[in-house]
């Protein structure tokens, strides 16, 4: 019977945090998901193989400093971020658009092997489940969830990054292979086509909407939410939708985006607050080794607008996780002082400022380029900074556009979403007038307006390229085609696929 390697290393990790579960050195299937605890233990583990895949861990070092090449590509190529022409040439070619067979089958097979592995994990804890439990059956369509919305989570992922014409509205192009069983090994003659956009996006979907049937309705506390509820899952839809529709200004798809923006947007769970303050005291606290006690401080508060997210605890004790210096140092890459300057107003604390760590973009490490900015959203060196998946600003800004762009109009409902993330980041008596209808000619200008607003909001937080691409925006390679804004497929993986799998269109 097949070992189940995702637990092993789960059982590990989770009792590391004083979860109380033994670790063992071998366990089969049937002993693993028969029993609730040791369920409990694999699901935790294909939590941390989604981590791994979208954002990075220190167990993973490379030269980024723990951050995934998935997670840069949400900023790296846009205005946002520049690499330095001596810099890494995976990172360079995400910026120019060019890859060369040593990337292909670097960083972005890397980035294809452990978007699969996540789901594989996902894959084999719903399999054992069906197969295996004797436990409650509503905690295991609890954890059947939880693993519908891993593998969700990360074949959105993956097919905005991969898909050819994803964000584009070509529901006939090429997408991605849809797994939903546990993986057997290498077969040639086992091996499918990829999905089309279409079916890739409905296959994301299905599994959204089960997970948000069975998952927890309540959200429980800012620190738990590292896994999934009904509302990740909601609010994960609203994106998915809008992904979907934006670019071609599809009804249904902005309707649908709007409808689960607004369920989340009701739960009383979370809360938005207009303090500015809060940037830095709860939604991206500094989180800098403390020397005189030689240790990295837990964060004691977390925002109440999160969503979903990778902490860098799970618990007091130390628990390797987490972001940890994007950019901080700036090695590698570094702010485009210049774009970011013209992007935010002046007092605006999201912004370079005066390049303290008041704001959220600053000088960084003095170390290289003591003179570039670097983001300060994560700047702790062992990876101990916590990554918003999903919270709920980007929430609010999904409705926002969502509702212009299905009624062509400039509502009121949309205006106050986005009035609500404009002013927040300014201390009082220094912000800027709250946006009227009448400020914008026309719809078109009021979605720019939003679309900016979404960089300005979530900037390193891997959503710039995605936004750009869906909304027939330009990278920092101008030249660039929607079809050449994508990744191409690793060449390892079309060529082991003996001509089953084909290679998006821009890369042939």
């Amino acid at each position: 019977m097949r070992k189940t390697l995702s637990t092993l290393f789960a059982i590990a990790a989770i009792t590391s945090c004083n979860l109380d579960l033994a670790p063992e050195n071998v366990m089969v299937d049937q002993n693993v998901y028969a029993d609730s605890k040791t369920t409990q233990a694999a699901l935790i583990g294909a939590y941390s193989r989604m981590n791994v895949y979208y954002a990075g861990a220190p167990e993973d070092q490379n030269n980024y400093s723990y951050v995934s090449y998935s997670f840069l590509a949400g900023d790296l190529g846009t205005e946002n971020l520049m690499v330095y022409e001596d810099g890494v040439a995976d990172c360079l070619a995400l910026q120019k658009g060019e890859y060369d067979n040593s990337c292909r089958d670097g960083e972005i097979l890397s980035t294809w092997i452990k978007g699969y592995n996540a789901i594989d994990y996902a894959n084999c804890i719903i399999d054992g489940i069906d197969r295996f439990a004797d436990y409650d059956e509503a905690t295991q369509k609890q954890y059947k969830a939880e693993a519908r919305f891993i593998r969700a989570f990360v074949y959105h992922s993956l097919l905005r990054t991969f898909g050819d014409g994803a964000l584009t509205g070509n529901y006939d192009g090429l997408g991605l292979i849809i797994r939903d069983k546990p993986y057997d090994g290498y077969n040639p003659e086992d091996y499918v086509a990829r999905a089309t956009v279409k079916e890739t996006w409905d296959f994301i979907i299905k599994d959204l909407e089960i997970a948000a049937s069975d998952l927890p309705a309540s959200a429980g506390t800012a620190d738990s939410r590292f896994r999934a509820t009904k509302c990740a899952a909601l609010a994960l839809l609203s994106r998915v939708y809008l992904y979907m529709g934006s670019y071609k200004n599809d009804k249904d798809c902005m309707d649908k985006a709007a409808e689960y923006a607004t369920q989340v947007l009701a739960s009383a769970d979370y809360e938005f607050s207009s303090d500015w303050k809060d940037y830095r005291g709860s939604i991206f606290p500094l989180n800098e080794y403390d020397a005189e006690s030689k240790v990295y401080p837990d964060p004691t508060v977390r925002s109440k607008e999160i969503i979903f997210y990778q902490p860098s605890r799970i618990s007091t004790t130390k628990y390797t996780n987490g972001l940890g210096m994007y950019c901080y140092t700036k090695r590698l890459f570094c702010v485009d002082k210049a774009a970011m300057a013209d992007l935010y107003l002046e007092g605006d604390m999201r912004g370079p400022g005066d390049g303290s760590s008041n704001y959220l973009i600053g000088i960084g490490s003095t170390n290289f380029h003591k003179d570039e900015y670097a983001p300060l959203k994560y700047t702790n060196s062992e990876g101990y900074d916590d990554v918003h998946y999903i919270r709920l600003a980007e929430i609010k800004l999904n409705l926002a556009e969502a509702l212009a762009r299905r009624d062509q109009a400039v509502s009121a409902d949309a205006l106050k979403q986005l009035n609500d993330i404009r002013l927040k980041p300014f201390e009082p008596g220094k912000k800027p007038a709250a946006f009227k209808a009448s400020d914008f000619s026309n719809v078109g200008e009021f979605i720019d307006e939003i679309v900016k607003e979404r960089n300005r909001e979530l900037a390193f937080e891997n959503h710039r390229r995605w936004d750009v691409i869906r909304t027939g925006g330009k990278l920092r390679n101008a030249d660039l085609t929607s079809a050449q804004q994508i990744l191409p497929i690793p060449d390892y993986e079309v060529t082991i696929s003996k001509g089953k799998l084909k290679q998006n269109t821009a890369f042939e």
